[in-house]
C-alpha cells in the first residue's frame, strides 16, 4: 500500500484547519458587520432628526414668524416617520426588529417627514407661541364652527379652516372627494372658508363627522373632522 508523504498530510491537515477556521470566522464577520449596519444606520436616523430638533428649537426662541430651510439625507430602510406633541421620531427595521428613534424639541411640532431614502430641503416654520412646522404642504390646525344644526341651514353659516401653507391651487376635500368649489376660497395663506350648504351636508343624527383635509399638488394634509346634528344642542 503506498503511504502518504509528510509534505502530502501538511497540505490535508492544512486545509482541513483553513476550513475550521473559516467555519468558525464567517460567522463572526458577518455578525460584526451586521452590528456595524445597524450602528452606522441608527446614528444616520439620529442625525437626520437632531438636525431637525436643533433648528426647530433655534427658531422657537426666535419668535413666531421665523422661518429656515435645512437639508436632510433620509437613508434607506425608514419605514416610517412620525411627528406628534413635541416629539419626532423615526421608524426603521435594523436585522430583523423594528426600531423607533425618537427626539424631543422645546415646543409642539407638525407636519411630516420623508421616509423615501434621499436628500430633501425641509422648511421649518414657527406658526406661533406654542407651535413649529415641520416641512411643506397644506396643513390644518383648526375649523371654526367644528360643528352645526339643522337649524343653521336656514342661513348656511361660513366655516373656517386655520392652518398653514394654503394657496389657490389647494383643493378641500370632504370625505376625500373634492368639495363643491363654488361653497369654498382660499382667503390667505393661513385661512380657508366653506358655506356650510344644506345640499353638500346632509344631516348625520348618528353623530358620524364629515372628514375634511386640503390637498395640493400631491400633497395632502392632516384630517379635521366636522359635524352636522338634527339640533345645535347635539354638538359636542
Amino acid at each position: 500500500m503506498k503511504r502518504f508523504s509528510s509534505q502530502g498530510q501538511l497540505n490535508f491537515e492544512y486545509i482541513v484547519l483553513t476550513g475550521v477556521l473559516l467555519a468558525i470566522l464567517i460567522p463572526v464577520v458577518y455578525t460584526s458587520l451586521s452590528t456595524f449596519n445597524e450602528y452606522y444606520k441608527t446614528t444616520r436616523i439620529d442625525d437626520v432628526l437632531s438636525q431637525v430638533v436643533h433648528k426647530a428649537n433655534e427658531l422657537y426662541k426666535i419668535g413666531p414668524g421665523n422661518k429656515d430651510v435645512i437639508k436632510i439625507v433620509v437613508p434607506s430602510g425608514i419605514t416610517g416617520a412620525t411627528i406628534a406633541g413635541n416629539e419626532v421620531a423615526l421608524e426603521a427595521t435594523l436585522g430583523k426588529q423594528p426600531t423607533t428613534v425618537r427626539k424631543y424639541a422645546d415646543a409642539d411640532l407638525i407636519g411630516s417627514l420623508q421616509t423615501i431614502q434621499g436628500e430633501y430641503l425641509v422648511p421649518i416654520r414657527v406658526i406661533n407661541q406654542t407651535l413649529v412646522r415641520i416641512g411643506s404642504g397644506p396643513w390644518i390646525l383648526e375649523i371654526d364652527p367644528s360643528c352645526i344644526g339643522a337649524p343653521n341651514f336656514a342661513n348656511p353659516p361660513t366655516v373656517t379652516l386655520y392652518g398653514d401653507d394654503f394657496s389657490s391651487t389647494s383643493v378641500l376635500l370632504k370625505d376625500g372627494v373634492a368639495f363643491n368649489s363654488a361653497y369654498y376660497s382660499v382667503v390667505d395663506p393661513g385661512t380657508l372658508t366653506f358655506i356650510a350648504h344644506p345640499t353638500e351636508f346632509p344631516i348625520q343624527p348618528s353623530g358620524t363627522p364629515y372628514e375634511f383635509t386640503v390637498s395640493d399638488t400631491g400633497r395632502v394634509s392632516n384630517t379635521i373632522q366636522f359635524w352636522v346634528y338634527p339640533s345645535p344642542n347635539q354638538c359636542p
